[in-house]
């Protein structure tokens, strides 16, 4: 998953015109956590005795239509907002999936989190989280029955998924000669030394450097052995030096520097694709022979919250039929609808991309699910040494 910031994106849907948009960042697993007990709708104080205000964990672009902090033009979160007003919710701030777990374990608690699947199980281990009730979620029936599997654990339903994508590096097609253009070999080619931005990001980092050594069997990449930690740990520390810098914040770092042509080659989401050719550059958005990364993010319900209603009431604001369309056609970002149809895509090439329709187009025979991490904590700690080294 990664930072949102879209303002630039608003004017980006009309440059992208009849041009391709080849797709291009995270996921869930299982884990020995004992089911949570629930508390009886019928036990829970009414809606009118809730406190109301929200405390929410999001993404900078993800807020709430109707909110002074959406600036963006996002629709989704309006049904809410109308109801209970635009400040009726806190923001707290997260640039990347590890952050989302140290932020909701030391800095809440929070009624809501905006989480990537991959991250799930350490959230329910931890116990921050309870399950949603979705009788309470009227658009839930509608979600795209894969990834409202993905969010279960222990057969209850932890994350309401919303948002998906790819991930991939994006890259100057003026600047890089096309056959060097065709993995993600690209990012160690030493031609393109100081020309290379990766993301600060352990997980996501240790997976591309997992598929560059060939480490594609479906799963390896987030199940790698302490060899192959070791081997992806040390593909990333001879990269290093041909990276420029590794970004953390997409629109005030990345996207910035690729403009200025600091940078021809960088880690990002399809989004940065939009941006690139909205400023009239030459860009193409690689799609890897070992396979590009996909993602999916979503809501879950903290543990300790006592908006339980509101929560529902704010996710459903979200996840309904018009929201996740907008979102679509604003972000270009995948949604959990799965009553979106190609048609009411604006932009033929992007229905085209996501596949609209398909149910499982996360797991195309070229795209690589970022999954939950049994040894996250060795992977975060190669990526220390990576960034010491």
């Amino acid at each position: 998953m990664k930072e949102m910031n879209r303002r630039e994106l608003i004017a980006a849907g009309a440059a992208l015109g009849g041009a391709a948009l080849l797709a291009g960042c995270g996921s869930s697993g299982s884990t020995s956590s004992s089911s949570a007990k629930t508390t009886p709708l019928s036990k829970r104080p009414d809606i009118s005795k809730e406190p109301g205000h929200l405390s929410i964990l999001e993404w900078g672009g993800y807020e709430a239509g109707g909110t002074p902090a959406q600036t963006s033009g996002m629709w989704a979160g309006t049904p809410y907002t109308k109801e209970f007003g635009k400040h009726s919710i806190t923001y707290t701030y997260i640039v990347n999936d590890d952050q989302s777990l140290s932020k909701a374990a030391n800095g809440g608690p929070f009624d809501i989190v905006h989480p990537c699947n991959e991250m799930l199980p350490s959230f329910v281990k931890e116990g921050l989280v309870q399950p949603w009730d979705t009788s309470l979620l009227p658009s839930f029936k509608n979600l795209n029955p894969f990834l409202v599997k993905r969010g279960q654990i222990n057969g209850q339903q932890y994350m309401i998924p919303w948002d998906w994508g790819y991930a991939s590096l994006l890259y100057r097609s003026d600047k890089i000669d096309p056959g060097d253009a065709t993995g993600w070999e690209l990012a160690w080619n030493p031609k393109y030394k100081g020309k290379v931005s990766l993301w600060n990001g352990a997980g996501s980092d240790m997976e591309v450097a997992a598929l560059k050594l060939g480490y594609t069997k479906p799963g390896e990449m987030d199940n790698m052995t302490p060899a192959q930690i070791a081997n992806a740990k040390n593909a990333l520390i001879q990269q290093k030096p041909l990276n420029k810098f590794y970004w953390s914040s997409e629109y005030q770092q990345m996207q910035p520097a690729f403009k200025a042509g600091d940078i021809w080659i960088a880690y990002t989401w399809q989004d940065a694709y939009v941006s690139m050719k909205a400023a009239k550059l030459q860009v193409n958005y690689l799609n890897p022979s070992q396979g590009k990364l996909s993602w999916f993010c979503g809501f879950v319900l903290g543990s300790q919250t006592k908006n339980f209603f509101h929560a529902h009431k704010y996710v459903e604001s979200f996840i309904n039929h018009h929201a996740c369309v907008q979102m679509t056609n604003l972000f270009y970002y995948g949604t959990a609808d799965a009553t979106t149809k190609a048609g009411e895509i604006q932009n033929p090439a992007l229905a085209k991309q996501l596949t609209i329709g398909n149910p499982e187009a996360l797991l195309a025979s070229d795209v690589h699910l970022q999954s939950y991490q049994p040894n996250r904590s060795q992977y975060e700690l190669a990526w220390q040494e990576v960034l010491a080294a």
